[in-house]
């Protein structure tokens, strides 16, 4: 496999596991605990969810992805306290064993997790934990570094053996949202709160570069899109707040965020908004940059699909539910972009970052018969054809070259997705560059839409060659 494509991953969690885990380091693969007949059971049933870290530094690093975004996520307690529990698991232990090994997370740590709901304490944890990690790597031949700018980006660059980082956050319940207590403060209270927790994480030493603003579970600040699929939907309740617009103190957190009265600008990045937020999302970004031309804010979507469906609209119009994104190519949901969401995030020189879970770049009936493939090489070949399949999408909604420019790569790696079996983890990225290449050299698929670039070209754009123009541009 050749290495010779450096790749960026706009959206990871190489700090998840590890912190959550008990481990001192995210160089360690992390092994979830599976020790009992009961958990055997829980693998088995989950086993489309990865026993072990997919981005521990060590896999980035075999990988050559050298550039990534490190996702701080205080976990959400939707989580932690599930519904609809099978009698056969009925008792506070066994749902812990439960979420023990499907989230690789030691009991320990969730069973501390479900006795409070500080998430600004969680996120200010996992940020000492992420920069206290800076350094060399336990054998000594690699070095992890996180930086502030794209200045600091290229120097780090100049070493072979850096593996480099850029803070992001998901989810802005991190700023202390999403409990039942925050209902109790006056609006000035909730105002105040924001602003404190806002401009602490902006004095950081490391400031993020982009958060969410929403995440799985109604945080106060926007509601959310449907993200959870079969058969997890049945067992936590994303009802509350799910697919309402941004709220006063959600409009708050955007301000504050993309100030820089108060520190650097942090970049609001639209995966799980729902429409109904996103679509005052993006009213407001075109005319703030209608406006402002010279300090544009780019649209971001870190790690996503994309639906076909011609307008936001549309793709609302029938409820999110396992019956619409049966048959179908891509996945339907609301939680992927539809055409008319891509042209804005390409008017705005954003960029859209197609992930690995293969539940979101394809339909039911789509995944299953892939996944069902026996051969290897034949399989391989199917799922580069639906990664392409959610590329090319792209490049018909802009009707450009320039549509080219905005697609980028965000695995969600160690987010709890459905990989592609072939590509389990960072380590192998050079396969699926591989595979991506030969078969578009080999079946010349959807050639029209080349636009005169090469396989391998586009390829290096989408891997690492649109995020860098993209950070030389908007990361300062």
């Amino acid at each position: 496999m050749s290495k010779e494509i450096i790749a960026v991953d706009l959206h990871c969690h190489p700090n998840l596991k590890s912190f959550n885990s008990g481990c001192d380091n995210m160089w360690e693969n992390v092994h979830h605990k599976i020790d009992s007949k009961f958990a055997e059971r829980i693998s088995d049933f989950s086993q489309q969810v990865l026993k072990e870290s997919q981005s521990n530094l060590y896999a980035l690093a075999e990988g050559n992805v050298r550039l990534f975004n490190v996702s701080l996520y205080p976990i959400e307690r939707g989580f932690l306290h599930m519904r609809n529990i099978p009698k056969l698991l009925i008792g506070k232990n066994r749902i812990n064993i439960m979420q023990e090994v499907i989230t690789g997370f030691n009991v320990e740590r969730i069973t501390e997790l479900k006795k409070h709901y500080d998430y600004f304490d969680d996120l200010q944890q996992e940020y000492d934990f992420v920069y206290n990690g800076q350094g060399k790597s336990p054998d000594g031949n690699w070095r992890f570094t996180l930086v502030n700018n794209f200045k600091e980006l290229e120097k780090a660059f100049e070493s072979a053996n850096t593996l480099v980082g850029i803070l992001s956050i998901e989810g802005a319940h991190a700023f202390g949202t999403g409990s039942e207590q925050i209902e109790w403060l006056r609006p000035e209270e909730l105002t105040e709160l924001l602003t404190k927790n806002i401009r602490t994480v902006k004095s950081w030493k490391v400031p993020p570069f982009s958060i969410n603003l929403s995440h799985h579970f109604w945080n106060h600040l926007c509601g959310h899109a449907t993200s959870f699929k079969p058969p997890i939907n049945s067992l936590v309740n994303q009802n509350k707040g799910k697919n309402r617009g941004i709220t006063e103190a959600g409009w708050h957190v955007i301000r504050e965020l993309l100030s820089r009265e108060n520190g650097k600008r942090v970049l609001i990045d639209v995966k799980h908004m729902s429409v109904a937020g996103r679509k005052e999302y993006y009213n407001f970004i075109r005319n703030y940059n209608s406006v402002n031309p010279a300090d544009m804010i780019p649209v971001i979507c870190s790690h996503a699909g994309v639906n076909g469906f011609s307008t936001m609209d549309s793709s609302i119009r029938d409820n999110d539910v396992a019956a619409k994104n049966k048959s179908h190519r891509l996945h339907r949901w609301s939680i992927n972009l539809s055409n008319e969401e891509i042209r804005i995030i390409h008017q705005s020189k954003g960029l859209i970052g197609l992930m690995m879970d293969r539940g979101i770049l394809g339909g039911k009936e789509t995944i299953d018969r892939i996944a069902s493939i026996e051969d290897k090489q034949k399989q391989r070949m199917e799922y580069a054809k639906l990664f392409w399949d959610n590329a090319f999408q792209i490049i018909k909604a802009v009707e450009d070259r320039s549509g080219w420019d905005v697609v980028a790569f965000g695995s969600d790696f160690d987010g709890t997705i459905t990989h592609m079996e072939p590509y389990e983890s960072e380590a192998k990225m050079p396969l699926l560059q591989k595979d991506l290449i030969s078969y578009l050299e080999d079946t010349l698929y959807q050639q029209e839409l080349w636009f005169d670039y090469t396989p391998h070209q586009l390829v290096q754009k989408i891997m690492s060659k649109n995020a860098m123009q993209f950070y030389k541009r908007f990361f300062v």
